[in-house]
């Protein structure tokens, strides 16, 4: 019984499929003759033949010509040779733009309406990560929303928090408030200025240890990174600290900076804080840079030199800065002064190189230099 009543239905099923299919009755395409089911614009046509309209009615009338004076026979076989013709029939059998325009028209605004809602979302997300991390670029956003993505703006992020971690103005005043505490003539000693300088050098050990592009290198890799670069990103923050504190218009710490380390060395520095003329974020992916250099400056020593060993990766990490920094400066300015700010980085660097070849002649400073490698040895193999 049961067997029956499944050949009865599959037999139904059948029969209306059949009905279905039945009712299907191919017509005519006015364009070029082929079989047609329906009709588009209120004039029966083929797929082929409403596709090719559909993307031809608007944007090739006035640019298609005949090769034979309007005179093709448009049909199945050749309706793809002459667009011009092809096109003219679908006009003269009644297909209009008009109809065609308001049924895209819909679509664009519909498409448009969709695009400005994500757009929309996008930047509220990004307002709301520049509240919540508190960036010091929140006016970013309102120059050129498309310079910078999410990614982006994490990474900033991310350097922000690690530079807040290793701020130095804290150390700046509570050296000022500890000099000016002491009698005048107990203040600004050799040895109390020597250790302001190591503590600048020593604590930029938190940039390394906060970033995970340099804890993603091997150990062996980011030692020598620490033992070439340190110097370099510790003496810019100093000199960028010093600039926005103000610390050398103190004629007491000029005089006794210039005893210690002479004039020359002094007055290089104060060449590169007169060149330090750039916001706080900028600045931060500049000792992000620093930190992935392979530059360094040449002096013969007794110990065997070191390579890294996974170049290409720091390579890749190099680049990544130097784009963000250049979209950075596109985005919160333009593209002449992005090109102004490079080419006072370059020229920056270039003195910060000579200031720290000569410094590092100084014995004093040499062993300020030995003493803060020495003492991440520890923590660079932690990592």
């Amino acid at each position: 019984m049961n067997n029956q009543l499944i050949k009865n239905w599959n037999h139904t099923n059948q029969y209306m499929n059949n009905i279905k299919k039945s009712k299907k009755i191919p017509l005519v395409c006015k364009i070029c003759g082929a079989p047609a089911y329906y009709s588009y614009v209120s004039v029966i046509v083929c797929f082929s033949c409403k596709m090719f309209f559909k993307r031809n009615a608007e944007t090739k009338q006035d640019h298609s010509k005949c090769l034979f004076d309007g005179h093709c026979d448009i049909n199945i076989f050749n309706r793809h040779n002459c667009s011009s013709c092809r096109l003219n029939k679908c006009f003269q059998s009644g297909m209009q733009i008009e109809m065609l325009r308001s049924s895209r028209t819909t679509k664009n605004k519909t498409r448009r309406t969709n695009r400005m809602t994500k757009i929309s979302t996008v930047l509220a997300k990004l307002k709301d990560i520049d509240q919540i991390q508190q960036l010091p670029t929140s006016n970013l956003l309102q120059s050129n929303q498309s310079t910078l993505s999410i990614d982006d703006w994490n990474l900033l992020s991310n350097l922000t928090r690690c530079y807040d971690e290793y701020n130095e103005f804290s150390i700046i005043q509570h050296f000022l408030c500890e000099q000016n505490n002491l009698p005048p003539k107990m203040r600004y000693k050799l040895s109390r200025i020597n250790e302001l300088f190591l503590s600048f050098i020593n604590r930029s050990q938190y940039f390394y240890e906060n970033n995970t592009h340099f804890i993603s290198l091997c150990s062996h890799d980011r030692y020598i990174l620490i033992h070439n670069t340190m110097k370099y990103v510790g003496g810019l923050s100093a000199c960028f600290i010093t600039r926005h504190t103000g610390l050398l218009d103190n004629l007491a710490f000029y005089k006794s900076i210039e005893i210690i380390y002479g004039s020359n060395t002094l007055n290089n520095s104060y060449r590169i804080i007169n060149q330090l003329n750039f916001d706080s974020t900028f600045f931060q992916l500049i000792l992000a840079l620093l930190m992935f250099s392979t530059f360094d400056y040449t002096y013969y020593k007794n110990n065997a030199s070191l390579n890294l060993l996974d170049m290409k990766s720091i390579l890749r990490i190099q680049n990544i800065y130097a784009e963000l920094a250049w979209r950075y400066l596109i985005c919160k300015y333009n593209y002449g002064q992005a090109v102004i700010n490079f080419s006072n980085l370059i020229r920056c660097l270039f003195s910060l190189n000579d200031t720290i070849v000569e410094a590092i002649e100084l014995e004093q400073c040499k062993d300020m230099g030995d003493l803060v490698v020495e003492q991440n040895k520890k923590t660079i193999t932690l990592l």
